[in-house]
Parts: structure tokens; C-alpha cells; sequence
């Protein structure tokens, strides 16, 4: 009975939010259930039919469960997913609240979530979760997570709550040592094609890169060396006592990146499958080989697969695409060195690229903003611009810019996102491309601003 209670006034809850104009409802109906019945998530995703799947870690989390859900679909799999990217307890509660009917049924074959790291522990308490996804991990929003072994411990305390199967990143050596005592599958990248490699680096120590993680061996403390690192601290690593990176199971072949995609041959044990991605960056083809390896590892079909990938609609702000008064825009969303820095290559692969760039300071963005610092913004330095940066930092991301070289007759500061946007508008051609990097909070400014000019995003 409070099961039923609670769904009904999460549902209430949201449908007045929506109404009043006030957002999505896509936390604070979770938050009213939980206080009715603090059952009610677990109640409620125990009835996927065929379970829960948990997608997490520092970047990619969103697009790798868009993927997944994308495969999903193609697989004609009925699923449960917190599309809107409200990954902490309350959002994932909402979610499963608003799906439900009025009684709290819930008809779906999978619960797929995407989970932010320090909330996995507290929602496996919850939810039986049957397979996580880790991504990858970096730095990110240091005033709230500390330093790197604080997410990967929080991330292994959620694997480990429910002993869940983890699909891990072989190439990434902090997350593939990760849960030795789970099962495991590993996914990665075996080699780039030669247009791509030319970008990609071999180096004897991986603290040469930028926005490298030190990663020390699990065998014997001793610091990493790269056959070919792809970026960060991605890459094929070994040490001299013997320890390296595992084989994975599921792998890209030939990667080719393109401006605005990219093409790889997959493998999984005797299948093999060309792949033809709607997404920039190398980053984007670990997302999708993440996704993809959950598939196999589920026993999806590979059309299915391929179907799910190469037909994929990008989710809100994630290598989004957009026309706006006949201008093309690509929106990613960046917050941190690693993330920001694989946005920023992919632009610049973009010769004729207008430029937005718009960083903020609030909590939710990370109060801290030396991280563009360590952001290879210095790729931008060859482009034709101009450059708009907005935001409540645009000052600090001015003076970052004309540090990476890029002259200053370039650079227009615009601290409103509503002028930045017409700014960067008027200097981009019907042939042109817009690439629009904001941090968070003004992802949301900018969802606004798009819906109230007649060309809402995705999810809204």
C-alpha cells in the first residue's frame, strides 16, 4: 500500500513540475516517493524481468547508456532508462516512478541506469544491480569527489554490494584492476588506423600527457609503460614485472576518426562487424564499444548491435546536433581535462569550425575551474574561429585561449549565453559548423534558450 502511495504522489508531484513549467520532474518526485515508502525503487526495479543494468564512471556515462538503449530498442528489449542523465538516488527513483502505472507495475525487460559514481554504493543498497559498466576514470569536480582513488573506491563499493558481473575499459589500467573477485569482461581498442595513430602517441611514461592519471601496477607499484597510448591514460600498458593490460574480449579494429564520426571494425569471440559511428572522438568509440560489450555479454543479436550503433540519436548536450536558423551546431558538453580535451581534438579536426565555449562556476559545475588548465585547448590554436566564450568564467576561458595561442582579435567575450549564441550565429555560414562547449549548468541556460526559440533539444 505505501508502494502505491508513494507512485502516486511521485507521479502528482512531477505532472504539477511539468505543468508549472518548473523543469522535467526528474528528481524531486523520486525524493516525495522515497519519503512515502523508502522501498519503493527497490520494489519497483526488482520487477525488470530481466534485470538491471548500471552504467558509470567519470565521462561517458550518458552516451554509453544512450548506446545501450539504443541496442537495446533495435533488439526490441523493453526498457526503464533515466534518459534525462538524473543519475543520483532520487533521480534514478523518479524514473522508475514515472514509469511505472498508477498501481506501481512496472513492464519493462531491463532497468537501465546511468549512475553518477559516489551515488552507485547507495543505490545498490537498493537495487539488485546485475551488470555495471565502468567507462573510465579522471579527475573530475575535485571539491567533490577528492582525488582519484576516492571514485574508483566508491566504484568498487558498488560493484561489490551485490557481487555484480563488471564490463570494464581494458585500456584504461585504473579501471581494469578493478573487483578481481567478480566476473569480468573487458573491452578496448587493439589499433588505429594510420590517419588516426598520427594523433595518437607512444610514450615511455604516461605522465608525459596531460591529461594522464598516473596509473601505478596493482603487482609491484612500479609506474606504467605504453606500447601506444590512444589518450589520457588510455592505451595498451605493460610493466617490467610482467603485469599489463588484459586481452580484451571485445574490441575496435582499425579505428578511423573522422570530423564528425567514426569507423572501426568490432570483434567479439568469431563475429565481426563493420561499424559506422554518428559521433566525434575517440572517446565516443570506447563508449561504444562499452555498450556494445554489455550487449554481447547479455546475448543480444549482432545486427541488433550494429542496428543500435550505427542508427544512434545523440542524447541532450552529448555530441548533440542541432539546426538553428540554418545554422548547424554541435553541442558537447565538457567539465573536466580528459573529457574536455577529446571535444576539443574532435573539433579541431573542424578547420572552418565556429566556436562557443561557455564555462560556469556553480556547484554542480565545480567551483573550481583551473581544470581548463590542463585542457588541451591549444588544438584550437589552427582553426579559423572565431571564438565567443560566455559564462559566468568567460574571462578566465579569454585569457586560456590566447595562452593556447589563439590570437586575440579572435576571441569575443560575451558573458550572456542568449548574445553569445546570436554572436557566434552571425559569423557562421550555411556550410559551416558551430561546435558549442558548454560546462553544465550552462548545458541548461542553453536547453532554455533553445526550447524558447523554437528548437527544443533532446529530452525536452
Amino acid at each position: 500500500m505505501s508502494d502505491t502511495l508513494a507512485v502516486i504522489a511521485g507521479k502528482l508531484s512531477a505532472q504539477a513540475i511539468r505543468i508549472m513549467g518548473l523543469g522535467l520532474g526528474s528528481n524531486l518526485p523520486g525524493r516525495v516517493s522515497l519519503k512515502i515508502a523508502p522501498t519503493v525503487l527497490s520494489h519497483l526495479s526488482a520487477q525488470a524481468r530481466k534485470g538491471v543494468v548500471a552504467v558509470s564512471g567519470t565521462n561517458g556515462k550518458s552516451t554509453t547508456s544512450g548506446l545501450i538503449a539504443s541496442i537495446f530498442a533495435a533488439a526490441n528489449q523493453k526498457i526503464v532508462h533515466n534518459r534525462q542523465g538524473a543519475n543520483l538516488l532520487t533521480g534514478i527513483a523518479a524514473t522508475v516512478v514515472d514509469a511505472s502505472n498508477w498501481t506501481g507495475t512496472l513492464d519493462a525487460d531491463y532497468c537501465l541506469f546511468e549512475i553518477d559514481e559516489a551515488a552507485l554504493p547507495l543505490v545498490a543498497k537498493q537495487v539488485k544491480i546485475g551488470n555495471v559498466v565502468v567507462t573510465n576514470l579522471f579527475r573530475d569536480q575535485l571539491d567533490r569527489f577528492g582525488e582519484l582513488d576516492t571514485t574508483a573506491k566508491l566504484i568498487r563499493s558498488g560493484i561489490a554490494v551485490n557481487s555484480s558481473p563488471a564490463i570494464l575499459n581494458a585500456d584504461d589500467p585504473n579501471v581494469a584492476q578493478m573487483v578481481p573477485n567478480v566476473e569480468r569482461l573487458f573491452y578496448g581498442i587493439k589499433n588505429l588506423a594510420s590517419e588516426t595513430c598520427g594523433e595518437s602517441q607512444s610514450r615511455e611514461h604516461i605522465g608525459e600527457a596531460n591529461t594522464s592519471e598516473l596509473s601505478y601496477c596493482p603487482a609491484c607499484g612500479n609506474e606504467y609503460v605504453y606500447d601506444l597510448l590512444v589518450y589520457g591514460q588510455l592505451g595498451h600498458y605493460r610493466c617490467a614485472c610482467g603485469h599489463k593490460r588484459p586481452e580484451p574480449n571485445v574490441f575496435a579494429e582499425n579505428v578511423k576518426v573522422l570530423a564528425t564520426g567514426s569507423q572501426f571494425t568490432l570483434h567479439y569471440e568469431n563475429q565481426k562487424i563493420e561499424i559506422e559511428l554518428n559521433l566525434p572522438g575517440t572517446f565516443n568509440v570506447y563508449n561504444a564499444l562499452a555498450a556494445a560489450a554489455l550487449a554481447f555479454k547479455l546475448g543480444l543479436p549482432a545486427e541488433a548491435i550494429k542496428k543500435g550503433l550505427c542508427t544512434y540519436s545523440t542524447l541532450f548536450g552529448r555530441s548533440e546536433r542541432v539546426m538553428l536558423d540554418g545554422k548547424q551546431i554541435l553541442i558537447q558538453l565538457i567539465k573536466n581535462p580528459a573529457g574536455a580535451s577529446q571535444a576539443l581534438q574532435a573539433a579541431a579536426r573542424d578547420p572552418q569550425g565556429k566556436f562557443l565555449i561557455a564555462l560556469n562556476d556553480n556547484y554542480a559545475d565545480g567551483r573550481d575551474v583551473s581544470w581548463i588548465w590542463d585542457a588541451d585547448f591549444e588544438q584550437l590554436a589552427g582553426c579559423a574561429g572565431p571564438f565567443v566564450v560566455s559564462g559566468t568564467r568567460c574571462h578566465d576561458l579569454a585569457v586560456r585561449l590566447k595562452y593556447a595561442g589563439v590570437p586575440a582579435d579572435k576571441i569575443t567575450v560575451e558573458p550572456s549565453l542568449d548574445r553569445a549564441l546570436d554572436s557566434a550565429k552571425e559569423s557562421c555560414g550555411s556550410e559551416q559548423m558551430i561546435w558549442l562547449l558548454p560546462t553544465y549548468t550552462c548545458l541548461l541556460e542553453l536547453q532554455k534558450i533553445f526550447k524558447a526559440r523554437g528548437t527544443p533539444l533532446a529530452g525536452t
